[in-house]
């Protein structure tokens, strides 16, 4: 992109923000943020939203290093739901479905489809977070390996959206501002 993506305007508010807010309204008992590049324009992006921070200071290394940043972080956690900052068209109600399917039936993984295509948020419970903290990348091959202790929630392939070129983020922009 050639600039930190997550603080790119999207909708009236910095893309991070946007989609922390989102999580935040969704009824988890504690929000962590892991940050990595630019970590304190980020965190002046969230200012006032009710959330925990985690730099990881290892952030080039790939997303790996932003499971292990977080699994370190979430000593007191039951389970966890594992989200991206760049998909502005997944909202609370998505994330409050995740948050929700796990409360109502207790599976020990909780992964969203959209279409053919997996993608987060997923929501592993404690007992995968070592597996979860040795990633080199997304948690695609954990989930594989025990697909079947998930419970698999489809959501429309339209939400599947990620702001990862200059591309994404007028799309992005443009099916916001026209409502889609």
């Amino acid at each position: 992109m050639g600039v930190q993506k997550l603080l790119l305007p999207i909708g009236g508010e910095p893309l991070i923000r946007r989609s922390v807010r989102h999580v935040c309204a969704a009824g988890f008992d504690d929000v962590l943020v892991v940050l990595g590049s630019e970590h304190e324009a980020a965190l002046a992006a969230l200012d006032g939203l009710l959330v925990r921070h985690a730099i990881n200071l290892q952030f080039a290394s790939g997303m790996g290093s932003s499971f292990r940043t977080a699994v370190e972080h979430l000593t007191d956690s039951d389970a966890a739901m594992f989200a991206l900052a760049d998909q502005p068209f997944v909202t609370t109600n998505e994330y409050r479905t995740v948050l929700e399917t796990y409360r109502q039936h207790a599976p020990p993984i909780v992964s969203v489809r959209y279409g053919e295509v997996m993608a987060p948020p997923h929501l592993f419970e404690r007992e995968f977070f070592p597996e979860l903290a040795q990633l080199q990348h997304g948690a695609r091959s954990v989930l594989h390996r025990h697909s079947e202790r998930s419970m698999v929630l489809h959501f429309p392939p339209d939400l599947l959206v990620d702001v990862d070129t200059p591309d994404d983020y007028e799309l992005a922009k443009s099916r916001l501002s026209s409502g889609l």
